[in-house]
């Protein structure tokens, strides 16, 4: 009896089966029943007993540890045929290679030479180039970290100790009359460390076997010579991998964040507005400037004692017959009868007045500013003579900011120039009116450049640290890279361990291959298009998977179109004939193609080999192709 055994790839989940009455699904190459199976049975045979076609499946996930978990049952698989002293062969294809590699380095970490496998064949195998982290520490899974870290702590509270004592003018605990017990008690303290640190470094070096040289060494010598590779030149998975970590995928623009962050603008006079009005230093600083840089300035006790009783005098005149005025010292005076005569006598006052103080009216505007502010409603000054208060008040706090852009600003603006009071009462109304929401809506647009540019700045160094953060995240999804310690750093088209590689496809049976993709494409295409008015009004309706993969199959790439060409099929028929315990029936030897393929092989296997990687040779527009086809696999969960 001779075994064969094939492994599938990324996202080959197992074909479901048909609906009752429905046309029986097409079985994919690796399953019992397939095509590739009946040809198998047909051109190869056993050359003792029968022949066994043995499928191995997996989960299928893009995941380096479901692998190599894969890869561990696989062993097992292995081994139950070597006890069976029967020769078997096994072809994977895509990632069903790199557990095949997986494998056979377990299997030479443990010195099987697996006599009875006669030939591995990988058909578009991307193999991982993975980098060990430096450190043990980065390298654990969470559980071992917690764990080393717990084992740490006695030797932590130890060296904490004889820091502090050492810093410190505090008695020593230990070791006053016998020195000796601290180097007894670092020791102790140490040793749980040690300990759990050699346990931890032998765990963790015996589930990295890529990295042991002699296990590598050994499956060189073994398993290298019965390796043929099979893959297209423009195989998407191997050349979109090896060129991925030179990609610069720019998912976030520059100026991607620019008019979300520039919206603040709209809104930078509000927030500056409650900004000032909420912070009590703010506003009490504002007072205190304005109190003593604009009006103490033109303080004089005699003018404001003057002011304060002419204001009396007003108030009288102003107030109707027989009511009673109280002054600020508390004194009630009653109203003229004559209330015109009052009137003049206030004017003639105020002009003499005004010829005595030619900054009279400066002097009434201070006096006017400290009552609002610093004065209570007994007109008794406030607490600490600074703002009432003390920026707390918001009815206070919004007066004093209304009071700086209207009276304050429109006595800025030439309102103190004006002598004329009812010309100085129009601009007092014109400027909060007019120019203010003018100036405002200036410095509107001032802040608005200003947010522009800080959002540009802001904009490109977000993008870039997310660039950064994306492009890393999908190139560890596009390898599957998730084992603890290791970091996919490409790939290439054999295994690590393996010095050359052998040439890919012969130029005609690549273009076969390719010409098949590129039916498939156009098939699929057509359909689409034919399609695409109904996707709309599908019930139910069609996600971005769901669209996807009802109209598309992964025949559109090369990659997943190996098995689908009987040129292809034959070639693999070619190298099993050739091994030790399989022989090519006679079916095979009256086939037009069995010289064709025995030439196709031969070229292959007798070529010397190249170290050269997928990445060296100048890339194509077909390999941005399949770097766009491998960044597109890591959003789509499904074929």
């Amino acid at each position: 009896m001779a075994t064969i055994i094939t492994v599938h790839g990324t996202f080959a989940a197992p074909t479901a089966e048909a609906p009752e009455g429905g046309p029986a699904p097409e079985l994919q190459w690796w399953e019992k029943g397939s095509t590739f199976e009946k040809e198998m049975r047909q051109l190869v045979e056993a050359r003792d007993g029968e022949l066994n076609f043995v499928p191995f499946p997996w989960a299928g996930d893009n995941s380096e540890v479901e692998r190599r978990d894969a890869g561990d049952r696989l062993t097992k698989a292995m081994r139950e045929l070597e006890a069976k002293s029967e020769p078997y062969c096994i072809i994977g294809h895509s990632h069903g290679g790199s557990i095949l590699s997986d494998a056979l380095l377990s299997n030479a970490a443990r010195r099987r030479p697996l006599a009875n496998l006669k030939r591995w064949i990988t058909v578009g195998t991307p193999f991982l180039k993975l980098r060990k982290e430096l450190w043990l520490l980065t390298r654990l899974s969470l559980m071992r970290k917690v764990i080393f870290v717990a084992s740490m702590m006695l030797l932590l509270m130890f060296l904490v100790y004889v820091v502090a004592t050492q810093l410190g003018d505090e008695k020593t605990l230990f070791g006053q009359m016998f020195p000796r017990v601290w180097i007894f008690t670092g020791l102790l303290a140490s040793l749980p460390a040690l300990v759990f640190y050699v346990v931890l470094h032998w765990l963790d070096s015996r589930g990295m076997l890529s990295y042991h040289r002699r296990t590598t060494k050994r499956a060189l010598s073994n398993f290298a010579p019965r390796w043929l590779p099979l893959s297209h030149p423009d195989d998407e998975a191997i050349q979109g991998l090896s060129l991925l970590p030179d990609a610069r995928l720019d998912f976030f623009g520059k100026s991607f964040a620019v008019s979300s962050i520039t919206l603040l603008s709209v809104i930078a006079l509000p927030i500056i507005y409650f900004a000032i009005l909420l912070t009590p230093t703010a506003m009490v600083g504002i007072a205190e400037w304005l109190k003593t840089e604009i009006y103490d300035a033109n303080a004089s006790p005699e003018a404001e004692s003057a002011l304060n009783a002419l204001r009396t005098q007003l108030m009288v005149a102003r107030k109707a017959e027989g009511e009673e005025v109280t002054t600020e010292s508390g004194a009630a005076v009653p109203t003229p009868v004559d209330r015109k005569a009052a009137w003049q006598q206030y004017r003639q006052k105020r002009s003499e007045l005004e010829k005595q103080y030619p900054n009279l009216d400066a002097i009434e505007r201070g006096i006017r500013f400290k009552r609002r502010f610093f004065y209570d409603k007994n007109r008794q000054p406030c607490e600490g003579g600074t703002l009432c208060g003390q920026g707390h008040d918001l009815a206070i706090n919004s007066g004093l900011l209304l009071h700086v852009v209207t009276d304050e600003l429109s006595w800025a603006l030439g309102a103190a120039d004006l002598e004329d009071r009812q010309k100085r009462w129009f601009w007092s109304l014109f400027v909060p009116a007019i120019i203010v929401p003018a100036i405002l809506g200036a410095l509107a647009l001032v802040l608005m450049v200003i947010i522009q540019g800080i959002a540009t700045l802001i904009s490109a160094v977000i993008a870039k640290v997310l660039n950064s953060i994306t492009n890393a995240e999908v190139k560890r999804a596009a390898y599957g890279n998730d084992t603890d310690g290791e970091i996919a750093i490409g790939a290439l088209d054999r295994p690590t361990w393996v010095e050359k590689s052998l040439p890919r496809l012969p130029l005609p049976l690549a273009e076969l291959i390719t010409d098949y993709s590129n039916a498939a494409a156009s098939l699929s295409i057509a359909k689409f298009r034919h399609a695409i008015g109904q996707i709309r009004f599908a019930v139910p309706p069609h996600t971005a998977d769901t669209a996807i993969s009802t109209y598309f199959t992964w025949k559109e790439l090369v990659h997943a179109s190996y098995f689908d060409v009987p040129e292809f099929r034959k070639l693999i028929a070619q190298a099993l004939s050739r091994c030790d315990g399989f022989a090519p029936s006679e079916q095979f030897r009256a086939d037009p193609d069995f010289a064709r393929t025995a030439k196709w092989l031969d070229e292959i296997e007798t070529a010397p080999g190249t170290t050269d990687e997928p990445r060296d040779r100048d890339p194509t527009p077909q390999d941005a192709k399949a770097v766009a086809a491998v960044v597109g696999s890591t959003v789509k969960a499904s074929p």
